[in-house]
């Protein structure tokens, strides 16, 4: 049967698509969702150097790592990304590159000498530190569908625990790359595993929490869909939750868990369905303490939360967002079964404030809250938490999560360099990777080396005084793997612009029927306010803080990652033209227009503009002959306007000179502008 595909963009914590039927041969049972699964693999280990004697190690998990291993995300239960007792090799430069066979955005774990990591399409491997080599590997399965592994692995006594987007969760045994076991959870894993001291936690996207042993036996399975939404059906069916609810689903009923949990001793944090979920391990079973709501603003709903960590004293630090750019840091601390919020209010944005959204976990050490954010300028900063004061350590934007060490903060940068930030002040440091492709995974670090896993495919080690050549091999992940196939794969039906043509009609016939159901979902560190857009067999984002992103229309697989600096609240869609991309990306500091080629992302060209897109915020140029047309306009802009005709929402703010300011965002119907304010009409030409 021919397939079609609809893909809900609007909100900011995953891509979801729906398909309308299953692929030939595919399990269709109620609990099975994934629309890409085909036949388990067969599990095939390829050894390629002689079996190495275990070290079993006892580890205290919950507490911050030792510099000898770091055989969690972050270092620990916590996600606290704290090793006060590591420095940072002398003149750190390249010892390896390991390449795998998709791009990195899970990050490595280390433990006895060797690095653990799983590529994007589910690869894991076993590799020496110290030299590089490659011990095994060993492909997970679920057939395409089993790609975007963001869920880092973890290490407990000698074994292996590894998630997958694919629905299947392995135990392995880490000297060989065998499998231990084997479980079919029936849905991803966005959720790195948690290690406590005697057995492993993980959640799956539909935001139910399993306790495993070491040897992935479970001891218990929690359900937060059950148990706090209270709805019995199949979460991943319409008509199911259609029968429950009787006219519509709400925030209320919002639920997937996308985000990694953390652990505070023998209690599991769990960031579901826009809550904060403290879920006791008993022994036997679990016991739920509370599921916290993020107080009132900017809305009451609940809302998408983002990167989540914890400290030594207890508190659990948590970013969110509600509506257009609206969120902070909120730090939630459970005493006697109470929950108390504050937030660090120097994180604090929205529609009408400066600043954007942070999306990834913070590092805390002796008051201070280190903080990454993709913003040009502002992309590692240190925050005080009793006072707010905020004092910015190194400029280059990141969706990371920073790592610190006994003197510096570690972090990888969208612009895909490593950045070793002295905490007291000095020299920043960094190390550029081959092919200029974003860092979007935490690094690991461990016996004076630092491991970054990159985008581009691949692993790169650094030690000290290292001199290894960067790698040549374009490992070329952008390149399409799963293409559109069917009636309606060919260019006429793409939906290349956000209101599906130049017309604006909004229609595509693509003869779905209800009931419809998830073909894939990849996380996102980003917000999106517009549709995506079709075309060349990839579907297309651009996210408010600057980000264009490409992936499989038929698996969501990622193809390629860019970012460019300045972009404030661009709402504006991609338009798919010729095996070009056209995106407006628009600022407070600057407006360009640039021409990316489709299958690879690079730039072809960029333009400036003046103006705020917001008249129209999701509308990309048009295309006439050879000629891009698009329309802006002009004047001074900042986050809030001067007069009360000129803004969003909120109170005017008088600018320093006087003059009359618009607000960067204003209301679409908007009949008053400022005297410098004309609309303006460009045309580019598409080669040039």
């Amino acid at each position: 049967m021919a397939w079609s595909t609809l893909i809900l963009a609007r909100y900011p914590a995953c891509r979801i698509s729906f398909a309308e039927s299953p692929l030939p041969g595919e399990d269709t049972a109620g609990a099975r969702i994934w629309g890409l699964r085909q036949s388990l693999l067969k599990e095939s280990v390829m050894r390629i150097s002689p079996a190495v004697v275990a070290v079993v190690c006892s580890l205290v998990l919950s507490s911050p790592a030792v510099s000898a291993d770091w055989p969690q995300l972050q270092g620990n239960g916590l996600r606290s990304g704290t090793a006060p007792d590591f420095s940072l090799p002398a003149n750190p430069g390249l010892a390896h590159a390991i390449a795998g066979t998709d791009g990195f955005y899970a990050a490595p774990v280390i433990a006895d000498g060797t690095i653990y990591a799983i590529d994007g399409s589910g690869q894991v491997l076993a590799a020496d530190l110290q030299t590089g080599t490659v011990q095994w590997r060993f492909q997970t399965g679920g057939g395409p569908g089993n790609c975007n592994n963001v869920a880092a692995p973890a290490v407990i006594r000698n074994r292996l625990h590894v998630g997958t987007t694919g629905g299947l969760y392995y135990v392995l045994d880490r000297i060989t790359g065998t499998v231990i076991r084997q479980l079919d959870l029936r849905e991803p894993v966005f959720s790195a595993p948690a290690v406590g001291q005697d057995r492993v936690y993980v959640a799956t996207l539909g935001a139910r929490v399993l306790a495993l042993t070491a040897d992935g036996e479970q001891i218990w399975d929690w359900d937060f869909v059950r148990s706090v939404v209270g709805f019995e059906g199949n979460r991943w069916s319409g008509e199911d939750w259609l029968k429950a609810r009787g006219d519509r689903v709400t925030w209320k009923d919002h639920f997937v868990c996308s985000r990694d949990i953390c652990l505070l001793g023998r209690t599991v944090v769990i960031p579901a369905g826009g809550r904060t979920v403290f879920l006791e391990d008993r022994g036997a079973e679990p016991v739920l303490v509370t599921a916290a709501a993020i107080p009132e603003y900017v809305g009451s709903e609940y809302p998408a939360t983002f990167g989540q960590s914890a400290d030594a004293e207890g508190n659990v630090y948590v970013h969110w967002h509600r509506r257009d750019n609206a969120g902070r840091l909120e730090v939630l601390k459970l005493s006697e079964g109470v929950v108390t919020s504050s937030f660090i209010n120097s994180t604090q944005t929205a529609i009408d404030l400066p600043g954007l959204l942070s999306f990834a976990a913070v590092a805390v050490r002796d008051g201070n809250i280190y903080r990454t954010k993709p913003e040009a300028g502002q992309g590692l900063c240190r925050h005080r938490a009793d006072s707010g004061e905020v004092t910015v350590l190194c400029e280059a934007p990141a969706i990371t999560a920073p790592v610190l060490t006994q003197q510096h903060v570690v972090y990888g940068g969208l612009d895909g360099r490593l950045y070793m930030v002295p905490l007291d002040g000095g020299a920043i440091s960094s190390f550029a990777t081959a092919f200029d492709c974003p860092i979007s995974a935490s690094v690991a670090i461990a016996d004076e080396r630092i491991v970054v896993a990159c985008e581009d495919g691949y692993l790169y080690v650094l030690a000290a005084d290292g001199r290894a050549p960067l790698p040549q091999r374009d490992l070329q992940v952008w390149r399409v793997r799963s293409p559109l196939q069917g009636p309606l794969a060919s260019a006429e039906y793409d939906w290349y612009t956000n209101y599906g043509d130049f017309g604006c009609t909004n229609a595509n016939q693509q003869g779905l029927k209800p009931p419809l159901r998830m073909r894939w979902a990849r996380r996102l560190e980003g917000t999106v306010k517009h549709l995506p857009v079709c075309g060349g067999g990839r579907l297309y984002t651009h996210t408010a803080e600057g980000q264009v992103i490409a992936v499989e229309q038929d698996t969501g697989r990622m193809l390629w990652r860019r970012y460019w600096p300045d972009v404030y609240l661009s709402f504006t869609s991609p338009l798919y033209i010729r095996e070009r991309l056209l995106i407006p990306q628009a600022g407070i500091r600057r407006s360009l227009v640039r021409c990316l080629d489709a299958a690879t992302g690079k730039m072809q060209w960029e333009a400036p503009f003046t103006g705020s897109p917001s008249w129209s915020r999701q509308f990309p140029p048009v295309v006439s002959g050879n000629l891009a047309i698009y329309a802006s306009g002009s004047g001074r802009y900042s986050h809030q306007g001067t007069e009360k005709p000129y803004i969003f929402r909120g109170e005017p703010e008088q600018s320093a000179d006087g003059a009359e300011v618009m607000s960067f965002i204003y209301s679409n119907d908007n009949p008053y502008y400022p005297k410098d304010h004309q609309p303006t009409i460009w045309a580019w030409d598409l080669d040039t």
